[in-house]
């Protein structure tokens, strides 16, 4: 054997070389583990004897002398020189003589340098230049001092496991970098990995390689056959995995020390590569063999080129110690969901970060409730009296009115859309919001109905015509939020006990005293409504209000032996919904379809996959079931808390619960389950970094960093939507057009008793869009095969349909539309994952929807101060959790 410093002859068994001291115990020293000899590897340069076409200390081109011959093959001659401009070392590789006049090497010789060039990656051997002396092509690249793999494990047998796992994982990341640009090695051997004085991987010689696309037919085979795919050896088509092939390869000897395909000729080679002969296993060879390492090899070396790996870095990070995500992708596996709870992606923030995105969320939460109570909806309406004040007026009127003291009452707030629609299209002022302030009737109204029975309804849920007023003595009251009578509305007697009367029988002055108005002010005028009770008389004034002369209304009014009925104050804003239907803007119709079919292709694709999934045993069971118990248990909060929902102690209350109520959360339950069944086997298959988060806290790691990391970018990104929101408004205002019309809060939330169910509402709206949106953009992405492609065009479907849903539909309004989607919804589900976008999406959703203020003393600011104590919550829970136990304020604190 020779020695590999000075290549004199050793004899067996000998362990130093006699001419130069260099020992094998060294050698073999430096291929331990670092747990074993305590320190970092280090190699020794091999310098092969002279031998060549140039003698040591020859000088070409005036710029390199000549050092010494390192090697030669099919492809050239190489030579270690000094490069005297630069004063470097540099590796001289020249075609053979023999091939100087083949135009088709000379060609393969210069696109090498073209393709070598375009890789740089520290596991790569940098290529310079290339030149030519006498006729004879070189090209210069990077000398690495070092000795080659295969030199390497002919010395000393296989390395030990860490180091081989080391250098395997240097080879895939430099692989992958020439796969990154195009590039196929095609010779991808021991030969032609370099392990360099640090002890690190370098992939040389691509003397073979190129651009996939630029191989013709007669350089498909060319290649060393003991390391060639399959598809290489009977000239097919040459792609990644045929590179991968080769790597399958080098690791098996990597971590054997024995070649995988070995023959006396290599005739007999070919016909051993031709003949499908599978290499012995790992575990043959090697006693413990890893059985990770060995199932990485053997996806690699798969005969079909689809059962491979489909990228190099997939086959590093399948190697023990990697990410156990991409191990199981590399694998061709989809990765379990306690795989992906468990992937070691960290998700802790350091402190410095963690404290700036806390303070970012309460400066922006302080900038939401400041101009939140200035911009919001609410603000521009006069909520002078509380529900309770409200409630004891409207009981009082029915009292003076000659109707007996009620066994059930109820009552609810509502926004009064027919009068914003009427300022939008006939008021086009810049202040034309504000005016609503002052004006008369409020734009929303307190809703009030008493009844001598208990008011049951088919699903615990009242409304105006629910229950029907058919019950004698029931009332319906409409109070303005300043306590002004707007409507009143009772069910007479069925019994008929006394002559009918006339009109001026009724004392209308109650009504009139109770509406704020003054009956000798307006003129009597023919009634024009029919009162939708009995009546026996009717009457109608015609006149206005003080304040507004130009804006005059009618007042229509009908009684019943002697007993008032109706009595109704009908603007010209209000249509008679009795006879015409309100009109459904074309933006809404496109919406409600748009999200029924939605819903109703999340169902039947959904269906269709979890049957799939179910019998292929995919599904994460466990998950998908606490999800569904989640959804079931937030349904059943949100209905028997809803607003208008009214529950009484009769019989039917019972039917109520088990129908209505129990039966609708079972089919919000059975929807996520059936939708995540079918969506979270794509995902983890597919995206599974971006339910990472989602997994851990499904599993009730609630400690996790990576969760309280999420929630807390997910109340960043929530707040900054709700910010979004006034300057969407206000932008057209500042160009000279009029304003939009102001948004939220929704009405039926604002009194304290209905804040479970606006908590549970907000929860299930926020799940059920980011999954259903995450569900539509899996599918596009199936479709279209570019993951990128089908967020943008999710977000545009998003942005569409909330234009087209939006009171406002201008340009502008679609430009603030569509950034704020791919800002606040599209960007946090793209980069962080469901969670924080469940996240951002619940936040702010629900502070649009709620009464902002800053009087504390207001009726209505108890459920504000209730959410947004639970919003800082969750922002410092958020904020502590995501530091994953690290202080704060540490001392080092101010030095970061």
């Amino acid at each position: 054997m020779n020695c590999p410093k000075c290549h004199e002859d050793i004899a067996d068994g000998i362990g130093t070389c006699s001419a130069c001291g260099f020992s094998f115990d060294s050698a073999t020293q430096m291929f331990k583990s670092s747990d074993e000899r305590g320190e970092a590897p280090s190699t020794h340069s091999t310098e092969p004897a002279d031998g060549g076409s140039f003698r040591a200390g020859e000088i070409l081109a005036d710029r390199y002398r000549m050092v010494s011959l390192l090697g030669r093959g099919g492809m050239g001659e190489v030579y270690r020189a000094d490069d005297l401009k630069l004063s470097q070392p540099v590796a001289l590789k020249f075609l053979p003589e023999r091939l100087v006049n083949d135009g088709a090497a000379l060609a393969r010789f210069h696109r090498e340098v073209r393709v070598a060039r375009q890789v740089s990656h520290r596991n790569v051997c940098r290529v310079y230049d290339i030149g030519e002396i006498d006729g004879r092509h070189f090209l210069s690249m990077e000398f690495i001092k070092g000795e080659e793999l295969s030199s390497l494990l002919h010395r000393i047998g296989r390395l030990p496991n860490d180091k081989a796992i080391q250098l395997a994982r240097q080879i895939c990341a430099g692989l992958a970098a020439a796969h990154e640009t195009g590039i196929l090695h095609r010779d991808l051997k021991p030969a032609n990995v370099m392990i360099d004085e640090h002890g690190n991987a370098r992939i040389t010689d691509f003397g073979l390689a190129g651009l996939a696309e630029e191989f013709k037919a007669d350089e498909i085979g060319a290649g060393t056959p003991a390391y060639m795919s399959p598809e290489q050896i009977e000239g097919g088509e040459l792609t990644v995995k045929s590179d991968i092939y080769s790597l399958g390869l080098v690791l098996y000897e990597l971590f054997t020390g024995k070649q995988a395909f070995v023959a006396a000729t290599v005739g007999e080679l070919i016909n051993l590569r031709r003949s499908n002969t599978s290499p012995t296993t790992p575990t043959s060879i090697v006693k413990d063999f890893d059985p990770v390492i060995e199932k990485v090899i053997d996806r690699c070396i798969q005969k079909d080129p689809s059962q491979r790996p489909s990228s190099a870095l997939q086959v590093a990070a399948a190697l023990p110690g990697g990410d156990p995500i991409a191990a199981a992708l590399a694998a061709g596996e989809t990765p379990s969901p306690e795989m992906v709870a468990a992937a070691p992606k960290e998700g802790a923030l350091r402190p410095p970060v963690a404290i700036a995105m806390l303070a970012a969320f309460f400066v922006m939460l302080v900038a939401v409730v400041l101009v939140g109570e200035r911009k919001l909806i609410h603000s521009y309406i006069p909520f002078e009296r509380s529900p309770e004040v409200l409630r004891e007026t409207a009981r009082d009127i029915a009292r003076r009115a000659g109707y007996s003291e009620p066994l059930d009452i109820s009552h609810w707030f509502a926004l009064r859309n027919d009068m914003l629609d009427y300022i939008e299209q006939n008021d086009q002022s810049p202040d034309r919001w504000d005016k609503m302030k002052a004006m008369r009737p409020s734009a929303a109204t307190f809703r009030y109905r008493q009844s001598p029975r208990y008011l049951e309804t088919n699903d615990g849920r009242l409304g105006p015509e629910a229950p029907p007023r058919i019950v004698p003595g029931m009332v319906d009251v409409s109070l303005d939020t300043r306590g002004e009578l707007r409507s009143f509305r009772a069910v007479p007697p069925h019994v008929i006990d006394r002559a009918p009367t006339t009109p001026n029988e009724v004392d209308w002055s109650i009504f009139f005293t109770a509406a704020g108005l003054d009956q000798a002010e307006f003129r009597q005028a023919e009634s024009q409504l029919t009162p939708r009770a009995s009546y026996d008389s009717s009457i109608a004034w015609e006149g206005a209000y003080p304040e507004n002369p130009q804006m005059p209304f009618r007042i229509e009014a009908a009684a019943f032996l002697g007993k008032a009925v109706s009595f109704q104050i009908v603007h010209s804003w209000e249509q008679p919904t009795r006879e015409v239907a309100t009109p459904m803007k074309t933006g809404q119709k496109v919406f409600l379809g748009s999200v029924i079919g939605l819903l109703v292709l999340a169902v039947i694709a959904g269906g269709l996959l979890t049957l799939k999934n179910m019998r292929l045993g995919r599904g994460d069971r466990r998950g998908a079931f606490r999800l569904a118990h989640f959804a079931f248990w937030t349904s059943m909060i949100r209905s028997v808390f809803f607003p208008h929902a009214h529950h009484v102690p009769t019989t039917g209350e019972f039917f109520i619960i088990m129908l209505p109520i129990i039966a609708w959360a079972l089919l919000v339950a059975a929807f996520f389950w059936v939708v995540y069944m079918a969506l979270e086997p794509l995902i983890r298959r597919r995206w599974p970094g971006r339910i990472i988060s989602w997994t851990r806290l499904l599993a009730g790691d609630f400690r996790d960093p990576m969760v309280g990391r999420d929630l807390l970018i997910g109340a960043l990104f929530g707040v900054g939507a709700v910010l979004w929101g006034p300057l969407r408004r206000e932008v057209p205002a500042w160009l000279g057009h009029p304003p939009n019309a102001p948004y939220g809060p929704g009405f039926g939330w604002l009194e304290a008793g209905s804040f479970l169910s606006f908590l549970g509402d907000r929860l299930l709206n926020g799940l059920l869009v980011c999954i259903v949106t995450l569900f539509v953009i899996l599918i596009l992405s199936l479709i279209l095969r570019r993951a990128w492609l089908a967020f943008v065009i999710g977000g545009a479907i998003g942005t569409v349909l909330l234009f087209s849903s939006g009171r406002d539909q201008s340009v502008i309004d679609l430009v603030f539309i569509a950034i704020g989607v791919a800002v606040f919804t599209i960007f946090p589900l793209w980069r962080y994952g469901l969670l924080a976008a469940v996240s951002s999406f619940g936040l702010f959703n629900a502070l649009i929807d709620l009464p902002i203020t800053t009087n504390f003393t207001a009726w209505y600011a108890s459920i504000f101060l209730m959410y947004l104590a639970l919003l800082v919550a969750l922002a410092v829970y958020g904020f502590y959790t995501s530091l994953a136990g690290q202080k704060p304020f540490a001392g080092k604190f101010l030095e970061e």
